[in-house]
């Protein structure tokens, strides 16, 4: 029988975010002792309470460790906090949101992007959690769902014909979900947050309106069979993800 839970956050994206902004206003990007750490978002030192809040900084990759008993505010963190442009921002939202395993366990399984806690309670059952951990998790998750709908950051995992899931990344609302076309980073990243088991291979056919993309480097690749419908989405899809290649609308004139 279980002792504890899989590891997970205890708090909110946005709790955390907060936290690690104290840290950061305090020592940047300094490497510091967890107890320091604690101190700075308001423990009087170690604790129970003040290791769980320094471990779901971890949990999101807002800190990382530099030693032993020392971390420091992530890159991750910076680019969340003090952004270069918005799109770093919204990018480093994405990440951060769906760092933890069980966030990114949740998303796969709920792909439609909306859960009642009813339904996100019982799966966590069935994954072994305790009941204590149960409603921290739900309110986290949802929490941190909510951050990126305020934030207009838009994921969604579409479940493909081999199982696998795929991430579509939108920065264009004009482009709308759809439950065809996909988005994934390539699987050659393992410690990538975005890689999916079982992304879609670089020579997956597609069935006519069925639009599948990946990002593979600094390069998309594209599986499409379109009509002209399908073609017009397919536009608004390329359109959508252009910031993750970072590409200037100004430097493309081929995309109507």
């Amino acid at each position: 029988m279980r002792s504890q839970s899989p590891g997970y956050p205890n708090a909110p994206l946005a709790k955390a975010i907060h936290s690690v902004r104290m840290i950061f206003d305090a020592d940047r990007r300094n490497p510091i002792d967890r107890e320091l750490a604690a101190k700075h978002i308001g423990y009087s030192g170690s604790s129970g309470a003040a290791d769980k809040a320094i471990a779901t900084l971890a949990h999101y990759g807002l800190t990382e460790k530099v030693g032993k008993g020392e971390i420091r505010v992530s890159q991750l963190a910076l680019d969340i906090i003090h952004p270069a442009k918005a799109e770093d921002r919204k990018r480093a939202l994405l990440q951060a949101a769906f760092n933890p395993q069980i966030f990114k366990d949740i998303r796969e399984r709920f792909p439609e992007g909306h859960v009642s806690e009813g339904a996100l309670e019982s799966y966590l059952k069935r994954e072994n959690f305790l009941d204590r951990a149960i409603t921290p998790v739900t309110k986290a998750y949802l929490e941190t769902c909510r951050l990126l709908e305020q934030e207009n950051v838009f994921a969604v995992f579409d479940e493909g014909e081999d199982g696998g899931g795929d991430l579509r990344l939108s920065e264009d609302e004009d482009a709308g979900p759809t439950n065809s076309s996909a988005v994934t980073r390539s699987a050659t990243s393992p410690n990538d947050p975005f890689s999916i088991p079982q992304a879609m291979p670089g020579t997956a056919s597609a069935g006519e309106n069925d639009i599948k993309i990946m990002l593979d480097g600094d390069r998309l690749r594209v599986s499409a069979f379109v009509d002209l419908k399908g073609a017009k989405r397919l536009v608004k899809a390329l359109r959508a993800n252009m910031a993750l290649l970072e590409i200037d609308d100004d430097d493309d004139d081929d995309i109507g």
